[in-house]
């Protein structure tokens, strides 16, 4: 390595480490002190160069191909929402953003491969949100103008995707439900945790992250988190169904009483959960708040505090990353090693995937 590529390579093992939730000490460890910690920051710091064995080290370590450390890109993020507890720590969060601005690098990148053009514009940044109706408005908005019309939208992640949103599901760490950001060069990307997830709560945080990208706050609520937090929520609630349709699928704008089996139907149509569709129809005044209380204390007597009737059979996966890879196999633009890379898998498991194909 030449001194040009120092910082480069110091850039991409910080990247690494902190993707592994290493500190430096805690990766000079893992090297069982083949390379010190005094060492490794300078490696970070561009001040010393690491040997081609070193790298291999490293490598197997982090279990990360050689060239991860030699790429010379940095996804640069902007400002991050972050909904996290307490009880997160430094290293888990910064292993999290760490692992979003790899995935987003890796997928920009067979993007270019691919040469597609992928711009995103955001149809909601001229309207000002202040309020439940504008929230609303700014909803049913967005569904137009991607035309999705008023029926359920069966997969969350596809539909984004395709649209130019980047989504991450990060497993086992259950101390944060989600992020949103956009990246220096416009790409919204969204990561929530799927840890003990139902799919209906999967559902509901995604677009409750993606609230965070597109509304525009106006001055009365910008400075107010909590006020932000409920809006997005409702955001959510009414984009995976809009109100005329909920208020129709419960026969009116005012009900005593509502049956089990009407809450599981809208549930298992639109995907949304029944607390969710409850808390919905609070905010919309078809119930009043007294009655709300009765049924969140019934389905927690009776099913738990996340379990509830019901099963909706939609799924929500990535799919779109591994598709591009696949085609650009199949076109002849990369080759299996760089498949593999790009997958962070390896040779063998990808040339059996596509025999299988």
């Amino acid at each position: 390595m030449n001194s040009s590529e120092f910082n480069f390579f110091g850039t991409r093992l910080k990247l690494a480490r902190k993707m592994a939730g290493m500190s430096l000490q805690d990766l000079s460890d893992a090297l069982n002190n083949l390379v010190t910690k005094q060492s490794l920051n300078k490696y970070e710091q561009g001040l010393m160069n690491p040997s081609m064995e070193v790298l291999t080290i490293l490598s197997d370590t982090l279990k990360l191909k050689p060239d991860f450390f030699l790429n010379k890109s940095q996804l640069e993020l902007g400002i991050i929402s972050f909904r996290k507890s307490t009880s997160l720590s430094k290293k888990e969060e910064d292993s999290i953003i760490e692992k979003v601005r790899y995935y987003v690098e890796r997928f920009t990148e067979i993007e270019n491969i691919l040469a597609m053009d992928i711009c995103f514009e955001n149809p909601l940044s001229n309207i000002s949100i202040n309020n439940y109706e504008d929230v609303e408005a700014a909803a049913n908005k967005l569904r137009e103008n991607w035309e999705l019309g008023f029926a359920p939208i069966p997969n969350i992640i596809e539909m984004l995707e395709l649209r130019g949103v980047k989504i991450l599901l990060v497993e086992k760490v259950d101390q944060f439900d989600g992020l949103a950001v956009i990246t220096g060069n416009g790409i919204p990307v969204v990561a929530i945790n799927t840890f003990n997830k139902s799919t209906e709560r999967i559902r509901f945080t995604i677009v409750h992250e993606l609230a965070h990208l597109l509304l525009n706050f106006g001055e009365t609520v910008k400075n107010d988190s909590k006020v932000i937090e409920k809006l997005c929520h409702f955001f959510s609630s009414c984009f995976l169904i809009p109100n005329k349709v909920i208020i129709k699928m419960i026969g009116g704008i005012h009900r005593n009483y509502l049956a089990i089996k009407e809450l599981i139907a809208i549930k298992e149509y639109y995907g949304i959960s029944i607390r969710a569709i409850l808390h919905r129809l609070t905010e919309l005044n078809v119930i009043n708040q007294n009655y709300y209380q009765r049924w969140m204390i019934y389905l927690s007597k009776t099913y738990g505090q996340k379990e509830e009737p019901g099963n909706y059979i939609g799924q929500e996966n990535q799919k779109l990353f591994e598709q591009l890879i696949n085609r650009a196999l199949a076109e002849g633009y990369i080759s299996l090693s760089k498949a593999a890379i790009l997958l962070e898998s390896n040779v063998y498991d990808v040339r059996k995937a596509l025999a299988n194909v």
